[in-house]
């Protein structure tokens, strides 16, 4: 089950190359963001996404899905909330949304395939890092 809250909020400044010749940020940049958003999200939790490294894992990935909302265009702030949609012996499924203000702009997730290095085979996500992506509880009152 996915948790409501975001691991992390990214952010990042629409530039003039991130839009097409219509001043609307292009679809292609989308992934780019949500990819950025997923690395930070990591260095949150993490401290570094070399910690990984250091455990010979990686994450690449292996599916994705972007439904468009409304256009983004130069100089908005876009806010990427990413949440742990559902997490596998060897997956992790993120999501993405990202609004201007409050206003949603693009919606979507990426699945991820935890993979051993240097073999670059599928390995199972760490017990210490899985307790890092599961869902967080509400504290008991």
């Amino acid at each position: 089950m996915a948790d409501p809250r975001p691991a992390h909020v990214h952010r990042v400044r629409v530039r003039p190359v991130d839009c097409d010749r219509q001043g609307i940020v292009h679809a292609s940049r989308y992934p780019v963001f949500f990819e950025a958003a997923m690395v930070e999200t990591l260095r949150s939790l993490l401290g570094s996404y070399r910690e990984l490294e250091k455990h010979g894992i990686d994450f690449v990935v292996a599916e994705t899905s972007i439904r468009y909302l409304s256009p983004a265009r130069f100089d908005d702030l876009l806010r990427v909330n990413v949440r742990v949609r559902t997490l596998g012996t060897t997956t992790l499924t993120m999501g993405f949304d990202a609004d201007v203000d409050g206003t949603p702009i693009a919606t979507g997730w990426n699945r991820y395939v935890s993979i051993g290095t240097p073999e670059l085979r599928n390995t199972p996500i760490p017990e210490d890092f899985r307790r890092l992506f599961e869902p967080r509880r509400p504290a008991k009152r």
